[in-house]
């Protein structure tokens, strides 16, 4: 695979290892740089910034049927426990990353201390990997996608659905080497799921939409001149 860009990802230097496929080309020109530690595009810095933010707050007490994080509700429907039981929870956010064909589902939890406000703790959790999807959400090889996420306890059904407000924005071609996303998800998961996706495009097949008139024209034919009753 080729990459088109002027930055580098944590998964770019594997085209030394499978080599470079001219064929299959990877225009991520434009990508959007993520980095924990510097300014982020607006709604990102809720899943990606180590800095205190506004909306940051002391973790709360939460019965089972009030958590927002599906981590500890699909760890809580397993284990027996009293009806008055509670568990710690921050605020949640959930995202997918969209390479190609895959859909890896995060959850960030985020909380300060209780009086202490020096650092924010932020907490990533791969939630699953879902392959083969039938329903991309973009047309860019590599995109976060900003999600509402619910679970429902008694049929353990979840639905992701993507937020579509002003604050909030899909990231196209994002650069994640700054982020947690390296430590979750290998380099080497990343190259393939784009190879495989651009090289799908490849194999699609043309369909010609002209009519007969632009097909001829196409092929130099005059529509006025070429097909006049000439005696």
């Amino acid at each position: 695979m080729k990459i088109i860009d002027n930055k580098k990802d944590y998964y770019d230097y594997l085209a030394s290892i499978y080599g470079i496929d001219e064929l299959v080309v990877y225009n991520r020109r434009g990508s959007v740089t993520l980095n924990s530690d510097k300014v982020l595009p607006h709604g990102m810095e809720y899943y990606f910034s180590n800095r205190i933010l506004f909306q940051d707050k002391p973790l709360s007490d939460k019965h089972y049927w009030n958590l927002r994080s599906i981590a500890k509700q699909r760890e809580a429907k397993d284990v027996k426990h009293k009806y008055g039981k509670t568990w710690k929870e921050g605020d949640i956010y959930h995202f997918i990353l969209e390479v190609g064909y895959t859909h890896y589902r995060f959850e960030v939890e985020r909380w300060i201390d209780e009086g202490k406000c020096k650092c924010a703790h932020v907490n990533s959790t791969l939630i699953d990997t879902m392959k083969d999807v039938q329903q991309r959400y973009s047309d860019i090889p590599m995109c976060i996608i900003p999600c509402q996420a619910q679970y429902w306890r008694w049929s353990q059904d979840e639905r992701w659905e993507e937020i579509n407000n002003m604050m909030v924005h899909r990231v196209e071609n994002p650069i994640l080497s700054g982020t947690f996303i390296p430590k979750l998800v290998s380099p080497t998961d990343i190259w393939q799921n784009l190879y495989e996706y651009l090289s799908s495009l490849r194999d699609k097949p043309f369909i010609d939409t002209r009519s007969d008139v632009q097909k001829l024209e196409s092929a130099g034919f005059d529509k006025k001149t070429s097909f006049r009753n000439v005696k």
